[in-house]
């Protein structure tokens, strides 16, 4: 299989070896985790902050609370702090219905008065807190209560059960104002005021999922988006090698052929000075330089960088031009060539030569696959967008590893093949606005699918009306 020169495909290499996924970059994945842990830290640093903020403001409002209820309590201080209230007498007393009337004037959960050694005196819920009982958070919210019977109103941490309720109250001396309390004032707040911070934390959980979800998918895009831009990058470095090996074979094209004409004249004349040797000297230099000059050939085809000329044709009369020629080198050699279209009903914008040089290419392929006897159809057909063109043979088929490989540059399986004719064939057919597919089964044989653009009507209209001049031409010899 021919190879670029050493240095020619060290540069290859180099350049391929600068395109880096960013997936394989060290930095990355890291950058995306710490950039998720800023973002939740952040949301969650705001609601604790928040939190913090009410908690402060609210706790002084429950202890302004509890210094109006104990301000209330003044004139009737003395009889709630007896050793054994009546609790019955309480609850039809005036006093329980002022405290009703704050509660729901401010919307607190209770109000509760608790004497100094921990005892329940009063309480606006005395099922859960009957008077004469100690008071169950007593211990939770010593600290709170010590300062008010030391004369400070206070307010306890915002407390979150296991069932993620918030509990939170306030505390007063009574009576108000005094530096050593016998007994405080405790106004405990509402569930239904505090659901605020539970519907403050879900919002901003779901928002945080949906931030780092969006976070996900923004980065799984941005991944797909910077592959495509290196599989351009890597398609752009592939298309600069190709140029390179271009302007490469067309700066010793000339250099080489000039050669090769020379000994080739010269080995004609050694054959036809010594007869006897003719076969030998035919074998080993006129067939040996003439393999050489079709290599060269498929090189300069290959590296010609022009775009395809738009000339009116009909692609089925071009199609049998090409067939014509294979047709007259597998006369005698069992081989059935079948095709399966019309002549003149197939208008198209192209340069004829090119398209022929494909389609010999892929037919020439096919018959080299033969061994003995075999068939080789060629079925032309339209489906209103686009020409299409299934070339089949029944030879010995590709192998599934060289399928994905067979329209690269240089890949060859035969052992005298340049590897470049179906790369011509390719870079062919993409100039014309086509696509080209191969399908096989060894041993059973291989389809090559093409697939070319119908043209628009009034191009249609041009291709017939300049058809009978270009037949004309191409008939005295424009195909040499």
């Amino acid at each position: 299989m021919l190879q670029p020169p050493r240095a020619y495909r060290r540069e290859i290499t180099m350049k391929q070896k600068r395109t880096i996924s960013p997936l394989h970059s060290g930095w990355m994945i890291p950058a995306i985790v710490v950039i998720i842990a800023v973002f939740i830290s952040a949301d969650w640093y705001y609601y604790y902050e928040t939190r913090r903020t009410l908690d402060g403001e609210f706790g002084q409002r429950l202890a302004t609370l509890a210094e109006l209820v104990s301000a209330s309590l003044a004139g009737d201080a003395r009889e709630l702090l007896r050793e054994a209230p009546a609790e019955s007498a309480l609850a039809d007393t005036a006093l329980t219905a002022r405290l009703e009337r704050i509660r729901e004037a401010h919307a607190i959960s209770n109000i509760l008065v608790v004497r100094e050694d921990g005892t329940t005196l009063l309480s606006l819920q005395r099922g859960m807190y009957p008077a004469g009982d100690e008071y169950p958070h007593w211990h939770m919210d010593f600290p709170a209560i010590m300062s008010a019977l030391e004369g400070t109103p206070a307010a306890t941490k915002l407390f979150e059960t296991s069932r993620g309720v918030f509990l939170k109250a306030g505390y007063a001396p009574v009576p108000p104002h005094s530096r050593r309390a016998s007994a405080v004032v405790a106004v405990e707040a509402s569930p239904a005021f505090l659901e605020g911070l539970n519907r403050l934390r879900f919002i901003l959980i779901v928002v945080t999922g949906a931030c780092v979800l969006g976070i996900i998918v923004f980065t799984a895009f941005a991944f797909r988006a910077t592959g495509s831009l290196i599989r351009a990058r890597e398609s752009l470095m592939h298309a600069e090698t190709l140029a390179a090996m271009g302007r490469m074979a067309a700066g010793v094209a000339h250099e080489i052929r000039n050669p090769l004409f020379i000994i080739r004249s010269s080995a004609e004349k050694l054959r036809d000075t010594y007869p006897e040797r003719a076969e030998e000297i035919e074998t080993f230099f006129i067939e040996e330089v003439d393999r050489l000059n079709g290599i060269l050939t498929d090189y300069l085809m290959f590296a010609k960088d022009e775009p395809a000329r738009r000339i009116p044709l009909d692609l089925a009369t071009t199609l049998t031009r090409s067939l014509r020629y294979v047709r007259e080198s597998i006369e005698g050699s069992g081989t059935e060539l079948v095709a399966d279209f019309e002549i003149g009903k197939t208008p198209f914008f192209g340069e004829e030569k090119r398209l022929q040089q494909a389609f010999l290419n892929i037919l020439l392929n096919a018959r080299q696959s033969i061994a003995g006897a075999g068939r080789i159809r060629v079925a032309l057909a339209s489906n209103g967008r686009h020409y299409v063109i299934r070339i089949e043979d029944t030879g010995r088929g590709i192998a599934e590893r060289d399928i994905a490989r067979i329209f690269e540059p240089f890949f060859t399986t035969k052992v005298n093949g340049s590897g470049l004719g179906l790369s011509i064939t390719k870079k062919v057919i993409e100039d014309h606005g086509g696509g080209i597919g191969v399908t096989s089964t060894v041993e059973a044989g291989t389809v090559v699918t093409i697939t070319l653009p119908v043209p628009r009507q009034k191009q249609t209209e041009t291709i017939q009306g300049d058809e009978h001049a270009r037949d004309t031409e191409q008939d005295h010899g424009a195909y040499e």
